[in-house]
């Protein structure tokens, strides 16, 4: 009884999944056929009108929000506007669906990103928007356009903005007709891409990434969570297969609900211009032709190295997602993760770089999580990491949040008493 039971879920899980790529390919589908005839009849008053009124009205649903259901941070140097656009997928309500969701961070330059994303990952997407207050116009009309041009991110992809009360300009509100034209959707991500945006560091305002991750973490409406840097591109199907293992080991149900388990997923980076592995077969074959590497190899190679990545890439045994091993946390060991969304969330005192996931990663060591790598799957950085990728006061950064680490370590013995771990 028991193994038919199995293959009942396993067989229902393969039949949600299929609807789900079929629902996916047709509404691309629909969208192409209604941007082809748009592209087709620039003649026609009507269409050109149809999509102009569009746009005018979720502009001014954005702006509405904007104005109307902005909330402090917990510091007060932060406004957050939660979701200033909501996928379409969720619906009205706000009720936590039995799905995974990538949870990611941005400012508008690197919002291109995002259709890639979306192919690979195809499914619900929660993604925080950083910006100075006089670029404002700009994160609208950029967000306006993504959902307008890429239907997968109007139908998956919840956007957040968030953006500090320090304000040197003195400019408060924002100005949609100061905004660029955009074009058509041939050349958008472009545009998107070449957008000159504020320097934030500049003004003395360090990127709020703790904040903004907590604030797409609050805002993702399902079960389990993937936080990634929006530059990272995941293993095909990877939602999809975690939706399946997820299912057949039960983790949906009630009574594993407290199950005190996150799920690795192991890091890697491709030279730039490379094309970015899609399955752990061509992943292996980058390696070896020394177009991938690990992960922060130059950087940080101890922030990484405990995955044990010689062990993954030797296991090609299966093509099913399953977990491979279980990895003790030693420090600095800073992976990424799916997870469910009650993990402790990050510390919002840490900023700009350095510290920012390992005081987290530190957290759920000492609060009793186990880390289980799983086997196939993985996430890729489009180009390798150097030093000469940051800013220049990135080790100025690093000093002020170690000495914060040894602070947030030291609350960590009080906040979990009982817990004989420490992040030495």
């Amino acid at each position: 009884m028991p193994a038919l039971w199995k293959r009942a879920v396993v067989l229902l899980a393969l039949v949600i999944a299929i609807l789900q790529v079929i629902h996916m390919t047709l509404l691309s589908r629909l969208e192409r056929k209604k941007h082809n005839r748009f592209e087709k009849n620039l003649g026609d008053g009507k269409a050109r009108e149809y999509e102009e009124s569009t746009l005018r009205e979720d502009r001014a649903r954005m702006l509405k929000t904007i104005e109307q259901s902005s909330v402090l941070d917990s510091s007060g140097e932060f406004r957050i506007i939660n979701f200033l656009m909501r996928a379409e997928s969720l619906g009205p309500r706000n009720n936590i669906r039995q799905d995974i969701s990538i949870v990611t961070h941005t400012t508008m330059n690197h919002l291109h990103y995002l259709s890639r994303l979306s192919d690979r990952w195809q499914g619900p997407m929660s993604v925080s928007v950083f910006a100075i207050t006089q670029d404002g116009s700009l994160a609208v009309e950029s967000i306006l356009y993504l959902r307008h041009c890429f239907p997968s991110l109007r139908y998956n992809t919840s956007f957040h903005l968030v953006y500090p009360l320090k304000n040197p300009s003195q400019e408060t509100a924002l100005h949609p007709d100061k905004s660029p034209i955009f074009g058509s959707c041939d050349d958008l991500l472009s545009v998107v891409q070449g957008l000159k945006v504020t320097d934030n560091y500049a003004l003395g305002i360090a990127y709020p990434n703790n904040l903004l991750r907590n604030v797409a973490r609050k805002n993702a409406l399902t079960e389990f969570v993937f936080v990634i840097d929006i530059d990272l591109f995941p293993s095909i199907h990877l939602h999809r297969d975690f939706l399946t293992f997820a299912k057949e080991n039960r983790l949906l149900l009630d009574s594993h609900r407290d199950d005190k388990s996150v799920y690795i997923v192991p890091a890697f980076e491709v030279k730039k211009g490379t094309e970015v592995p899609a399955e752990k077969k061509s992943l292996l074959q980058s390696l070896k032709l020394m177009e991938a590497r690990p992960f922060y190899l130059e950087l940080c190679w101890k922030c990484q190295k405990h995955t044990d990545y010689d062990a993954w890439e030797h296991d090609t045994t299966s093509t099913k997602l399953d977990i491979l091993f279980e990895v003790l946390w030693r420090d600095p060991w800073e992976p990424f993760y799916i997870s469910r969304n009650t993990v402790p969330f990050y510390d919002e005192r840490f900023r700009q770089y350095g510290f920012n996931r390992i005081s987290q990663v530190c957290e759920l060591y000492v609060a009793g999580y186990r880390f289980a790598v799983l086997n196939n799957a993985f996430v890729v950085h489009d180009g390798w990491k150097t030093a000469s990728s940051f800013h220049k006061n990135k080790d100025v950064d690093q000093e002020r949040n170690r000495i914060l680490f040894r602070h947030f370590k030291a609350e960590l013995k009080e906040k979990y008493p009982e817990s004989s771990r420490r992040c030495y």
